[in-house]
């Protein structure tokens, strides 16, 4: 029991120190990071709205940037970084990608079944997994695998104490009923079209009154 608590704590240092080792992933790290975090913020600012198509899409052409970043990186240098189980991984990516793009094209799926799969969390949780290993930035091995699911896991259940932390936009029906219904209202462009103290008062009959003088 003590080994396979070592092996899992290892495997976690192994997931963390990754980007230190070359500070310059963090340029692409990090902003995936910064994307991620807003979505989430804003779904649960905006807990009534869902994923869209057109959203499905954008997440599918933004994997397929990273896969072929992944295999420019791979193919590089005389292939100084390549090996069949990247090759593998990124080609995985890769056709997901493309199931993504071709199905929020076509709505082939049922959006409620769809967009389980283009979920932020996930797309962006395989952006940073693509990113480390194709830099040859984490080394992958049974335990390092286990340790990125446990944190994946972990990650879903804090977003999901996150969302429910998060204070939930005003609805903004009120806003509609105060302002377009109130300015096309009695007291808007209906009092100055058909009012008393409109055009339809004051104008119409001095034109009339122009009219017949005509």
């Amino acid at each position: 029991m003590a080994e396979i608590w070592a092996n899992i704590l290892n495997g976690f240092k192994e997931i963390f120190s990754s980007p230190l080792k070359d500070p310059s992933i963090l340029w692409l790290l990090v902003p995936i990071i910064l994307f991620w975090l807003v979505m989430e913020l804003y779904f649960g600012r905006y807990k009534d709205e869902r994923l869209g198509w057109n959203s499905a899409l954008g997440y599918g052409l933004s994997m397929f940037w990273v896969v072929v970043i992944s295999f420019k990186t791979m193919f590089e240098n005389n292939f100084e970084l390549f090996s069949i189980d990247k090759l593998l991984f990124v080609f995985f990516v890769a056709t997901y990608s493309v199931f993504i793009i071709y199905i929020s094209f076509t709505h082939r799926l049922k959006a409620k079944i769809f967009f389980l799969f283009t979920s932020p969390t996930l797309v962006y949780y395989l952006f940073g997994i693509a990113l480390l290993w194709s830099n040859d930035l984490l080394n992958v091995s049974r335990w390092v695998i286990i340790d990125l699911i446990i944190f994946y896991i972990i990650i879903l259940i804090l977003e999901t104490i996150l969302k429910k932390l998060i204070p939930s936009a005003p609805s903004d029906s009120g806003m509609r009923d105060e302002g377009m219904g109130g300015g096309l209202g009695d007291s808007g462009m209906g009092s100055l079209g058909g009012g008393n103290t409109g055009m339809g008062s004051a104008g119409a009959s001095n034109l009339g009154k122009g009219f017949g003088k005509i």
